[in-house]
């Protein structure tokens, strides 16, 4: 009896070990999940503003500085994946620590735009444009931080964030390369001055706060992975507002104060014990591996949506990890729903040597307030090359069948000239992607009544 109970007090002790250990690291992935938003945009940050003034070649200005970007990206383009040739972006990081900035939208003409504007988490707190403000012809807002308890001026709507520092990504709707310089005299007319200049002659002063040692037209995920969990350790407590957490966040920073865990306090993993140290270092290629996943969950007609947990993320931690990975600075589903696809409607993958159709019943249009599209990609992610430099093709302006339904082409070749309007080119070879697009979608698609129809791939020849 006795050799019996010391073997169970044995088995008993290294069963608690074991769960105390794995109860730790998983903390720690928590952690990891926790903090990758914030990281993501940090280096996001700093790639985008380490230069001298704005240049709208590239899309870059300093911190609290618009940086337009004043072109369409084609075939050529791999500054990120997955680019749309629907909008054109405005983009603006900022610091509102001193004091507010106010922002200047000019009126648009009924031309769709937003302009979402995310704290560090990558949260979107709120998104100037007409679905949220009307019809409005020119507006002001100010973007404003935790602290600020002064008085904004007459007209100036007020949005609030829980972190000082943020990203603001506009996009404006642009109707193909003709229209881009139309699109580019609204950007023109754009400002963000601090709220003490707010209705004075303004210009930025140049940027002499530059770092070398930023990096610099690097792929952010890529970035981040590469990382030692020291490296990101420093990362995150050297980025900008990695202590103003959100009020949801108690729960969880609770738990991670049980194993030592702050984001006031740097981690130093040499100064653990080498069973702490361990854990921590285990746990980073672990949350990557939970990070760094397709997007979307659902999947319905060979698509895969997201609905859910997108742009306000409440304390889904590892949905906002997993977004920001893949999709970092995504919308509102009420702003914009995405779905994407690699497979036909028997689940093979698409492949440049077939032909391919998309139809959409005259009752099954795609419900959209605003407007939709359907993009092409290679397995990289960016835009082929093509005999009519096509990447896209809007709802809009596709011919549609007798009976109003409307059936795009996608293939290789040439359909024949009356099809040509409805053509989307795939690569010469290998295998390729799509991206369906839309812009304020109805109630329909962003509760999942409505599912984009499956990929139909035609009798080859």
């Amino acid at each position: 009896m006795v050799s019996n109970s010391g073997s169970g007090s044995v088995n008993c002790s290294a069963s608690s070990t074991s769960s105390s250990s794995t109860a730790t690291t998983a903390a720690a992935v928590k952690a990891y999940l926790y903090t990758y938003p914030l990281v993501s945009v940090e280096v996001t940050r700093r790639q985008s503003t380490n230069c001298p003034a704005a240049d709208p070649s590239i899309g870059v200005a300093p911190m609290n500085q618009l940086a337009p970007l004043n072109f369409l990206p084609d075939a050529s383009f791999t500054g990120v994946v997955r680019p749309n040739v629907d909008t054109l972006y405005t983009s603006l990081f900022f610091d509102v620590s001193a004091e507010p900035l106010v922002v200047g939208v000019p009126d648009m003409g009924g031309r769709y735009h937003l302009f979402p504007i995310m704290d560090m988490w990558s949260n979107v707190d709120a998104s100037p444009g007409p679905r949220t403000l009307g019809e409005v012809h020119g507006y002001h807002f100010a973007i404003v931080g935790p602290n600020f308890h002064g008085a904004l001026p007459e007209g100036v709507h007020e949005y609030r964030l829980p972190t000082d520092a943020g990203w603001m990504i506009g996009r404006i709707q642009v109707d193909g390369p003709e229209d881009v310089v139309n699109v580019i005299a609204l950007q023109n007319q754009m400002s963000a001055v601090p709220l003490s200049a707010y209705g004075t002659p303004f210009v930025a002063p140049p940027n002499t706060d530059l770092h070398p040692d930023w990096p610099e037209g690097r792929q952010v995920a890529q970035y981040i992975h590469g990382l030692t969990p020291q490296q990101y350790w420093d990362l995150y407590y050297s980025s900008l507002s990695h202590t103003q957490t959100r009020s949801c966040d108690k729960a969880l920073l609770d738990q991670l104060a049980g194993m030592g865990w702050s984001p006031q306090q740097r981690l130093n993993l040499n100064a653990l014990p080498d069973i702490e140290r361990t854990r921590w270092e285990q746990a980073w290629p672990e949350a990557l591996s939970q990070i760094e996943v397709d997007l979307g969950s659902e999947d319905a007609n060979g698509w895969k949506t997201i609905r859910a947990d997108i742009g306000d993320y409440g304390t889904n931690y590892g949905a906002r990890a997993v977004v920001a990975h893949g999709g970092l600075g995504a919308n509102l589903p009420q702003d914009a729903v995405y779905s994407t696809t690699r497979v036909d409607h028997k689940g093979a993958q698409l492949r440049a040597e077939h032909t391919y159709v998309l139809h959409f019943a005259t009752d099954q249009l795609p419900p959209v307030k605003s407007f939709w599209s359907l993009s092409l990609y290679d397995e990289h992610g960016f835009f082929v090359d093509n005999p009519i430099n096509r990447y896209a093709v809007r709802g809009e302006s596709l011919n549609r069948n007798p009976d109003g339904s409307i059936d795009i082409y996608i293939q290789r070749e040439n359909p024949d000239p009356a099809k040509e309007p409805n053509w989307l080119p795939t690569p010469t070879t290998g295998d390729f992607n799509l991206m369906l697009r839309f812009y304020w979608p109805a109630q329909a698609i962003i509760d999942g009544r409505w599912d984009p129809p499956a990929i139909t791939r035609s009798v080859d020849p």
